[in-house]
């Protein structure tokens, strides 16, 4: 039967806790890793009871490692290893038992040897009623690929003995998907899960560390799903998956996005399938299709009295204006054409519980949704329940669920305002006579998150699966303190786009983000306008500051570039950076941070459609060199 599984070397914590969280995640089989066992402080009969009181089913024991085409005595020494796997096996309710192809360095490389070592097994297995499932590992001393392992396999002839193929191996060698679907069912023991960023990796190496969940990774998952259950397959689909964060993290939330990611994949598989004309798997209970995203309808931020004015002093300089006051809370709605920004400064309730925590911040964001409600049931199907905030009197009850740092994310209607009529949520506003003033700035172009590494794939997972995000490659960029990573998550229409950032720790401008802040969260938003040094003029004139950019950019993009030096004059003179792509220029610029938390950015697009990554060591710099300035005054003023 086709179910999900997950192997308990996927997740952290002893063994009770795994089998607790696969539980309670969705899982109905696993497969018991024997490290696992090592430290478990009962029997393994003890295990079984347990599983069993969970609803699991022990499906595999592994890995048993170099066994096939060993000299003597060392062949010996592992057809009694065996023994005691096979009795172990017993005492599991296990049935099938994993065997990786050899790696020891005193393995003969004889398939003949092999396939009779594996068949000898095979037959020592089937007087117990046994299986053996016999895996090609990318770094094997001889067996390194599917179709050498099926020669093996196919060479021993036995019932009970298949082949085990893991995404992994299978992908991170290159070899061919596409005929998994003409194998035996029969032959197939177990298939196995495992994404990967692709990067250039010793095999092992990013098997033992940066294996990921299916969609996380840059692997054609999707491929080889649709290959195998082509082959007929009906047994476990198992995620394993080695990951230092991963084993790091606790059990529960691991194996919370695991099922959303094979939920995710099952989604996408059966979305082929029918339009092959193939009857769907849905494995599991079907998900509620994606909603579709038409961009964000408002922001919205938390401050206290004391942050508040400064914070509307920037808004203002950069063209919003009040137009409406909430009827019975101490927030204001300010708005530019169709951009929201919502200012909290209650004293009780969500908002005020996230400033003390993060200070003055994002708190919230509102998604526009063709179905908010089947958007919701989505979420709440994987795993992302809705969250139930304090109401008053009348007001506009909008449905969320928890972003980063426990932010929310608001699921909105797609109606729109005519002739300033408010919408459903914007009913809870007094305003003023004109709701909707004219401005520079025309979309929210973007905005990004700053996550803790240990989260950084949590994200990508929960966007791509509960939002029905897509996303872009990973990048990697220079801070001048260390590392920085980014991927671009966003809706499928690029109405909303959300590249999430990761650093290394020490200094990186993520990592003092992630530490000023007190954890993940809305770095910096990105509006786009026009005529943006029509907008930079303006805005310097209403008193906003800008990011100093050093003058050696500016010879380095009349090197780069050949800009007319009338235009690259202004641009110095403004703090304007630019960057071009085969179809068009980008224009744009920072505001200084506010209170070292975030920032905005104002962007004009030419037919461009990146983000500038060209420029962001720059801004980073430009950025350290304003956090190492603000830390001297504070240390100044403290002496």
């Amino acid at each position: 039967m086709l179910r999900w599984s997950i192997a308990t070397v996927t997740m952290g914590g002893t063994l009770e806790s795994k089998l607790t969280a696969a539980a309670r995640a969705g899982f109905r089989a696993v497969e018991i890793f024997e490290n696992d066992l090592t430290f478990f402080s009962g029997k393994p009969r003890d295990v079984r009871a347990r599983a069993e009181d969970l609803g699991l089913a022990i499906v595999a024991l592994q890995p048993m490692r170099d066994f096939e085409g060993m000299p003597e005595p060392f062949r010996s020494r592992n057809f009694d290893r065996a023994q005691r796997k096979l009795d172990l096996m017993e005492e599991l309710g296990a049935d099938l038992l994993c065997i990786c192809s050899n790696v020891h360095e005193e393995s003969l490389g004889e398939p003949e040897r092999s396939a009779a070592d594996l068949a000898e097994l095979a037959d020592l297995a089937a007087r117990r009623g046994y299986r053996i499932g016999f895996e090609a590992m990318a770094w094997g001393r001889h067996v390194k690929d599917w179709m050498q392992a099926w020669d093996i396999v196919r060479a021993a002839d036995r019932p009970n003995l298949g082949l085990v193929l893991d995404s992994y191996h299978i992908c991170v060698r290159g070899n061919p998907i596409a005929p998994l679907a003409d194998l035996p069912a029969d032959k197939i023991a177990m298939v196995q899960i495992a994404d990967a960023p692709a990067i250039l990796m010793d095999p092992m190496a990013l098997s033992r560390h940066h294996r990921c969940f299916p969609g996380q990774g840059d692997y054609p998952i999707d491929d080889f799903l649709e290959a195998t259950i082509k082959s007929g397959y009906r047994g476990p689909l198992s995620l394993e998956v080695f990951n230092d964060q991963f084993r790091g993290a606790p059990a529960n939330i691991i194996a919370r996005d695991g099922m959303r990611a094979l939920q995710a994949a099952g989604e996408r598989l059966d979305a082929r399938f029918v339009a092959q004309g193939r009857p769907p798997m849905v494995i599991g209970a079907p998900l509620p299709q994606a909603a579709k995203i038409s961009g964000i309808e408002f922001i919205e931020f938390a401050a206290s009295a004391a942050e508040s004015p400064r914070l509307v002093a920037l808004l203002e300089g950069l063209g919003f204006s009040r137009v409406a006051r909430h009827r019975s809370k101490d927030v204001d709605l300010y708005r530019q054409n169709e951009l929201n920004i919502v200012v909290n400064r209650e004293q009780e309730g969500f908002a005020h519980s996230f400033h003390l925590v993060h200070g003055a911040s994002v708190c919230a964001l509102a998604l526009r949704f063709d179905d908010p409600k089947r958007a919701l049931e989505r979420a709440n199907a994987l795993a992302a329940p809705t969250y139930h905030g304090r109401v008053g009197p009348g007001e506009a009850v909008i449905p969320a669920v928890a972003g980063v740092e426990n932010s929310l994310i608001y699921f909105m209607s797609e109606r729109t305002r005519e002739g300033g009529t408010p919408s459903n949520w914007d009913r809870d506003f007094v305003f003023v006579e004109d709701s909707a003033p004219a401005g520079p700035l025309a979309a929210i172009d973007h905005l990004s998150n700053v996550v803790r590494r240990s989260e950084f794939l949590s994200w990508v997972t929960f966007y791509k699966a509960v939002l029905g995000f897509v996303d872009e490659p990973q990048v990697e960029l220079a801070d001048p303190y260390g590392a920085f990573y980014s991927r671009v998550i966003g809706s499928p229409d690029k109405s909303v786009r959300i590249p999430i950032n990761i650093g290394d720790g020490g200094a990186t401008a993520a990592a003092r983000f992630l530490e000023t802040f007190g954890g993940g969260g809305v770095q910096q938003i990105a509006f786009s306008t026009a005529d943006l040094f029509a907008f930079v003029e303006q805005a310097r004139a209403a008193g906003v500051s800008f990011l100093k950019i050093p003058d050696n950019y500016y010879e380095d993009l009349e090197a780069r570039f050949g800009l007319p030096s009338e235009l690259l004059e202004r641009m110095r003179a403004l703090g304007v950076l630019y960057d071009r792509s085969k179809t068009g220029e980008f224009f744009h610029i920072y505001t200084t941070m506010f209170d070292e938390r975030f920032f905005f950015e104002i962007v004009e697009r030419r037919d461009y459609d990146l983000f500038g990554a060209a420029n962001t060591p720059v801004r980073l710099a430009a950025q350290a060199l304003e956090l190492d300035s603000a830390a001297g005054k504070r240390a100044l003023l403290g002496g």
